[in-house]
């Protein structure tokens, strides 16, 4: 078997069936689908088997016994996988016909550890495409060597809001070669949903503490193994703390701020001396309000 698609379903009944029609729509055939239901109220498993069923597709089913979120439904999905590759799709998006066909003889022409595709975005009246190549952070539309995974033990972090991001990075850094195809082999749903302040973004505060920590463990982890240069990581490694700095600051509290200040000071690398980043080299009363007022040089 060549390709594992894995599908996370919980309370999705609206979109899951769309979702399914576009597996079955598939010009290359040669896969297997599973679905984790993670403890959903609806029907959704239910809809998503009859649709895949009517098309000769007969799915492997699991079942977590309570609720554990997306990460934990797709490292369960990957435990059974027996595809050469696996694909990650969430279940109100869709697939174009030609996803699987147009991504498989890349990754095979090329030896890629991930191949990833354009995508568009449509719903709640917003479409565009996304076709320059460039790498995004979504665990979606990308085909990755099952044994590349497996070999690197890289895992979705459980519990974690933004589980992509960790994810995404150590499959980036860790990668021999990564491929992209510029056809459209997605179709990724904007639904309405925004970012809260208050008690409602403590859980994306305590997301972001331990995102930088996963990125800070990668990166030590790539430096160890010769993977990569350390002046591969400063820059970027430097606008993702302010980048989760500056989102603390807007939406969090006094205190989660300067309990973020804590932990970026002691996550390495450290860039070279320059006026946006003399924080580092200052006592924490004078450095803290230094770095309020330049992190957002990073997000010009």
């Amino acid at each position: 078997m060549k390709i594992s698609i894995i599908i996370p379903v919980y309370n999705v009944a609206t979109y899951i069936e769309d979702c399914m029609q576009s597996i079955c729509q598939q010009t290359f055939k040669d896969f297997e689908v599973i679905l984790v239901d993670d403890c959903g109220q609806d029907n959704s498993i239910a809809l998503a088997v009859a649709v895949l069923q009517q098309h000769g597709i007969e799915p492997v089913v699991l079942h977590h016994q309570k609720n554990r979120g997306l990460s934990a439904a797709r490292n369960t999905g990957m435990e059974v996988a027996q595809g050469e590759y696996v694909f990650f799709l969430d279940s109100d998006d869709q697939l174009t016909p030609v996803c699987l066909a147009s991504l498989l003889p890349e990754a095979e022409k090329t030896h890629a550890d991930m191949t990833f595709g354009a995508f568009e975005t449509f719903g709640d009246e917003h479409r565009q495409c996304h076709t320059d190549g460039s790498l995004y952070v979504m665990a979606w539309n990308k085909l990755c060597r099952r044994q590349f995974l497996l070999d690197n033990k890289i895992q979705f972090i459980e519990g974690l809001v933004h589980e992509d991001c960790p994810w995404s990075f150590e499959l980036e850094c860790k990668a021999g070669k990564i491929a992209f195809v510029s056809q459209i082999t997605y179709r990724y749903l904007i639904r309405n949903s925004g970012l809260q302040r208050g008690g409602e973004f403590t859980r994306h505060y305590y997301a972001y503490c331990t995102i930088l920590r996963a990125y800070a463990h990668t990166i030590a982890e790539c430096l160890k193994l010769g993977l990569r240069s350390e002046d591969e990581f400063i820059d970027w490694f430097e606008r993702q703390k302010a980048l989760l700095f500056g989102m603390t600051l807007e939406r969090g509290t006094s205190e989660q701020s300067r309990d973020m200040y804590h932990l970026i000071r002691s996550l390495k690398p450290h860039p070279d001396l320059c006026k946006p980043d003399a924080h580092y080299y200052l006592p924490e009363f004078l450095g803290f309000p230094l770095y309020k007022k330049f992190h957002r040089y990073h997000l010009c």
